[in-house]
């Protein structure tokens, strides 16, 4: 196993984790991989998200493909430059050489149009109905009563959304996938919200932002992702991720899952963390009682040490599964004998 270490990109160093078999990704052609590492910036990243962004730039290392760093600021209320220049820092220190930066930003314009699209089509419908009941509804697969409006009835609201007016605030863009699937994550989930707040990046000329689930299918397909590597615990939304994109008329991009890296009496979440820092309990993200990448290489982590350590739990994982899928597959046999 190789994967590049701080300092020069062009440096490689050898793990002792070389012994052990190397992890595949599905469906990889050499040259011609393409990932993305797209976290939100609204805070640091943690130990966490240095296993998701090392197991990214080890398949790019492994297929000579490519990595894009992409923010996804899509949520202009809890994001900031500020939140993205720490997270460049961070990326920096895990020395991790990306080949493009982009942010989601830069592709509203055509996720606004790709949503007119949808509804043009009746791929998606514009909901006013008040948050609580539409929590309340997708629980208990009630369909909503905008699910039937026209498509003349979804483009007006939807026009009075681009405009932030009273009426556009109340409303948002809803998929119309399936809402009678148990998968709740299939159950019409919403596009595209409406939020007068300045965007750290394009000021006021917005007043609607595209969710994360809606604007994900799109900028993969527009940057060229092959794979998308993403926590298990995502695993509910595969098929709305892959539905998604067939209404969009895109091809399928393979997904690869890995395990949430935990850790026992340790939080691992951006927004606790943002409450300690908000609330003077730590002196900032750099703070070493915080599981941050900054906390831990001021606590005195080597980073080398950090990589070492991520990329052998990742292959452990895959060691144990595959050793107990031959042991059980072994022991099948023999009770079948």
């Amino acid at each position: 196993m190789t994967i590049n270490l701080p300092g020069d990109c062009n440096e490689i160093t050898k793990t002792p984790s070389s012994k052990w078999p190397e992890i595949d990704l599905p469906n990889a052609e050499m040259g011609k991989v393409c990932l993305r590492f797209a976290p939100e910036p609204n805070g640091g990243l943690h130990l966490g998200h240095s296993k998701a962004v090392l197991l990214n730039k080890y398949f790019v290392d492994k297929y000579e493909g490519r990595l894009i760093v992409r923010m996804d600021d899509t949520n202009p209320t809890k994001e900031s430059t500020e939140f993205v220049d720490g997270i460049l820092k961070d990326l920096k220190s895990l020395g991790i050489c990306y080949d493009t930066l982009t942010y989601t930003s830069n592709y509203f314009d055509q996720l606004k149009d790709m949503a007119e699209r949808l509804i043009s089509e009746g791929k998606a419908y514009v909901d006013d109905t008040p948050v609580d009941q539409m929590r309340f509804e997708r629980d208990k697969g009630i369909e909503s009563k905008c699910r039937n409006n026209n498509v003349s009835e979804n483009l007006e609201l939807w026009k009075e959304m681009i405009a932030g007016s009273d009426r556009g605030v109340m409303c948002c863009v809803r998929g119309k996938l399936d809402f009678q699937n148990k998968n709740k994550c299939l159950r019409d989930p919403v596009y595209y919200r409406c939020n007068p707040v300045l965007h750290h990046r394009v000021g006021s000329k917005y007043k609607l932002y595209p969710t994360y689930d809606f604007a994900g299918p799109f900028v993969d397909n527009t940057e060229g992702i092959t794979h998308v590597l993403w926590s298990n615990e995502y695993s509910d939304r595969d098929d709305q991720y892959h539905l998604i994109q067939e209404d969009m008329g895109f091809k399928k991009v393979y997904f690869y899952e890995f395990s949430r890296l935990s850790m026992v009496y340790t939080l691992m979440s951006k927004r606790k963390h943002l409450w300690f820092v908000q609330n003077g309990r730590v002196d900032g993200w750099d703070d070493p009682r915080l599981p941050t990448i900054q906390g831990m290489v001021r606590r005195g982590l080597k980073i080398e040490a950090l990589i070492q350590f991520i990329l052998e739990q990742v292959l452990l994982v895959c060691f144990a599964q595959t050793f107990f899928f031959l042991f059980k597959s072994k022991h099948v046999r023999v009770l079948a004998t």
